[in-house]
């Protein structure tokens, strides 16, 4: 059963968490929370400072209860809980929660794309892979 409050957006962004000097990127996020992809998990019921990485935007700095552990171990979901955050991170929320109201109009525009590669009317284009990647 579904519990998540609001709905949830694909999206691969950078995320770092400077306590733990632990790098990662968003599989999804919301406006009430993200997964963040790490080869290394907290543990569940901390409370964590993360940078992350924002379209255009820039970087903005979150608090969030580290919820869960993902099932494949690499990973961990995280609850933002805005209320807690000092007043500066209450700005740094509204810039993201500001994103977040972008999203829908994102996937539209993505959803167009690909349909417009389903009826042949465009290729759908990739980058090459970096070298020594």
């Amino acid at each position: 059963m579904e519990r998540r409050k609001s709905p949830r957006y694909s999206i691969y962004l950078r995320v770092y968490f400077p306590e733990h000097d632990l790098w990662g990127f968003t599989k999804n996020i919301s406006l009430d929370g993200c997964f963040v992809q790490t080869a290394e998990t907290i543990s569940a019921g901390f409370l964590a400072d993360l940078l992350l990485e924002l379209p255009v935007v820039g970087v903005v700095s979150l608090k969030g209860y580290i919820h869960h552990s993902g099932t494949d171990g690499e990973g961990m979901g995280m609850q933002f809980v805005q209320v807690r955050f000092a007043p500066e991170q209450s700005d740094y929320y509204g810039l993201y929660a500001d994103f977040i109201k972008l999203m829908p109009e994102m996937e539209r525009i993505r959803a167009n794309y690909i349909d417009m590669v389903q009826k042949g009317l465009l290729k759908l284009q990739t980058l090459p892979e970096k070298e020594g990647a």
